[in-house]
């Protein structure tokens, strides 16, 4: 799922060029809709591949894939011009806060832990220039966060590949 989840949010991420000149939004946020929904499930995946720590990461593994669900979908819904970016703005928070989750509970262990504190905290940047207001008329900043999910969930399909195999 994880490997799904980036090739599909790394494929809407080329082609967010395209929307540029008005056309592709829906293929794009369909898109990061079905990469959310495969990283979600990926998340879930993580955390049963850490028994120790089991209860909790299971807790915010689901508050991670919500944010993943969420985001897509609340993009989709904009881009059908049902105004969504609150929502969306919530659910890239639940993101960024799995990341943190994520680099806590596997730090040491893999450079994958440092590289969800960096998408983490590249998100939480996009959402001060959010609240900030630092953007061009009809921009979401927070939506940075979408070009993240490629290479997070491609990275992620290596660890749990990993772990996978160890077990």
């Amino acid at each position: 799922m994880a490997r799904a989840g980036g090739l599909l949010a790394l494929a809407a991420t080329v082609l967010l060029p395209f929307h540029l000149g008005g056309g592709f939004g829906g293929w794009i946020a369909a898109g990061f809709l079905a990469g959310g929904f495969a990283l979600g499930l990926a998340s879930l995946a993580l955390a049963k591949r850490f028994p120790r720590r089991a209860v909790a990461f299971r807790s915010w593994a689901v508050i991670g894939a919500a944010g993943f669900l969420t985001s897509g979908a609340a993009l989709l819904a904009d881009v059908l011009d049902h105004r969504a970016v609150a929502a969306e703005v919530t659910a890239i928070v639940a993101t960024a806060v799995w990341w943190v989750v994520v680099w806590r509970r596997l730090a040491g262990e893999t450079r994958f832990a440092d590289f969800s504190l960096l998408c983490a905290v590249s998100a939480g940047a996009a959402l001060v220039a959010q609240a900030l207001g630092l953007s061009p008329p009809g921009a979401v900043p927070a939506r940075f966060v979408y070009v993240l999910w490629g290479p997070w969930g491609l990275w992620l399909a290596v660890v749990l590949r990993r772990r996978a195999v160890a077990a």
